[in-house]
């Protein structure tokens, strides 16, 4: 099947769930007897005539028509009779979802004022932040992204460069080969001058705590130049430069130190007796082959870490989920970098999930009884959801079927597992946010690729469906869902470059 075909299927699947989200998120409701009151705001985009009214979350009218006075929006709202609204009551647009549909949300007020009569005007109206902006960021993102991938791909095509990167490695092998026989030559240098001032006869003079505290620096500069080399095996490609730069530092003052105490042997003539005899620290280190038998190990891992690290895949993901019980969905983009082993990867992805954020107003007022006059508080509380955007940053570890994730996670860190019992089905769990007051926010859900098959040409092969439950531990924000999503190769986003119109 050709990729004309397989771009048109996927832009099909996009298209379908997108008219089926926007047939299952509208609603409709009976108004009867209305009156109407108006607002007038900055920005009505994503509002439609006929878009619904809510209060608290409940529809209770419409939106009857759209004008223009002057520099603002004229919103005329045809509100149920039985519905009251005090003159400080708040209209504000709220945003559907990522389509940029958008509803009138209305606070009704304190209740502590005049009612709002057929024909009078809501003076307090809340500026909403427009979603446009969010997706205009997206596609810069996104055209940024496209530019990346297309110069990168223009990189691999250029044999001359291909060759040079290569002959960068090459000097690079080359180099930490270097390295190694140079440790090697200077760590004979070392034991040579130890053995020395071992075969030195006499009494340890006045300068002799000295001496040994200076040979004691050998030492431990030994050591850490090896420990250097330890940590350089876990680090990546780049690195490599950068501790081969530390260890010929190292390497410089290590000849210095040495210099230093052949230039001071004279004057430790007298040093024999516990060193002779292979007593105390001293000692023990002359006779002892382990430091040079961890330099080469080390420098052999270097070059196998080499080996290893060149050549990265690269996996795009993006899948929605709609939250059964909120009625809002949660999108993910995710970017997995994979080695050539295949043993690991790592991800970094964005999220747009709903949250609930409750506002407060506390109206306060003197009330008259039979016993004088007190003051009276009245506290009115509001919830709706407000998307945020979160960010995540794992590295994966896999044994076979078995995945262990662990880094940030929705903002915050995390650990996740995923297992896969059988060839098309993945099993997973993730536990974040250990600090939040009501609980470790936990996470189980599944995946199902239906067509998976990565040797195929089927351009649904990367299409999955997943579902589970989300904040499992709380019970007042548990919430199931189901969702679909996308997953591309870096060989799907070569064959897809092409077809991308850069801005």
């Amino acid at each position: 099947m050709s990729r004309y075909l397989s771009i048109g299927l996927f832009v099909t699947l996009i298209a379908t769930a997108t008219v089926f989200y926007v047939l299952r998120t509208s609603s409709t409701i009976g108004l009867g007897e209305t009156y109407t009151v108006y607002a007038y705001v900055d920005d009505a985009s994503g509002l439609l005539v006929d878009s619904v009214v809510r209060l608290a979350g409940v529809d209770v009218g419409r939106l009857a028509s759209i004008e223009l006075d002057g520099n603002q929006a004229r919103l005329a709202l045809r509100i149920r009779r039985g519905v009251q609204l005090y003159e400080d009551a708040v209209v504000s647009k709220a945003t559907e979802s990522i389509l940029g549909t958008a509803t009138v949300s209305i606070n009704a007020g304190s209740g502590q004022g005049a009612l709002l009569q057929d024909g009078h005007q809501v003076q307090h109206v809340r500026q909403m932040a427009n979603v446009a902006d969010a997706v205009e960021s997206a596609n810069q993102l996104a055209t940024s992204a496209t530019r990346l991938v297309d110069e990168f791909h223009t990189f691999l095509q250029d044999g001359e460069t291909v060759d040079a990167l290569n002959d960068i490695v090459a000097v690079a092998r080359e180099t930490a080969f270097s390295v190694s026989m140079l440790l090697q030559e200077n760590l004979t240098i070392a034991r040579d001058t130890l053995l020395t001032i071992q075969s030195m006869t006499g009494r340890v003079d006045a300068g002799a705590d000295d001496k040994l505290a200076m040979v004691q620096q050998i030492l431990e500069s030994t050591a850490q130049l090896t420990a250097r080399l330890d940590r350089m095996v876990g680090e990546n490609e780049s690195g490599i430069v950068r501790s081969i730069e530390e260890v010929e530092a190292n390497l410089v003052a290590l000849r210095d130190v040495i210099a230093s105490v052949q230039g001071s042997a004279d004057n430790v003539s007298h040093i024999t007796g516990v060193v002779r005899d292979g007593e105390g620290n001293l000692g023990q280190l002359i006779h002892d082959d382990e430091l040079y038998t961890r330099a080469v190990r080390i420098t052999e891992k270097a070059e196998e870490f080499l080996d290893a690290t060149v050549g990265m895949g690269v996996q795009v993901d993006f899948r929605s989920e709609l939250l059964m019980d909120q009625v809002e969905t949660k999108d993910r983009f995710d970017l997995r970098l994979v080695p050539r082993t295949g043993d690991r990867y790592y991800t970094f992805g964005l999220i747009n999930t709903p949250v609930p954020v409750t506002t407060e107003k506390t109206v306060e007022r003197d009330v008259t009884g039979t016993g004088g006059t007190s003051p009276e508080q009245t506290v009115t509380r509001t919830v709706k959801q407000e998307d945020e955007m979160k960010f995540n940053l794992q590295m994966a570890r896999v044994w076979g079927p078995l995945t262990i994730r662990a880094g940030v996670m929705e903002s915050t860190p995390g650990i996740g597992i995923d297992i896969s019992p059988v060839k098309r089905v993945m099993l997973s769990g993730e536990a974040f946010d250990f600090g939040a007051d009501d609980g470790i926010y936990l996470r189980a859900f599944g995946q199902f690729y239906p067509f998976y098959d990565p040797e195929s040409n089927n351009p649904l092969q990367w299409l999955y469906f997943t579902g589970g439950v989300d904040d499992a531990m709380d019970v007042y924000h548990r919430d199931f869902f189901l969702g679909a999503g996308v997953r591309f190769t870096d060989h799907d986003l070569r064959g897809l470059v092409g077809f991308i119109p850069v801005q």
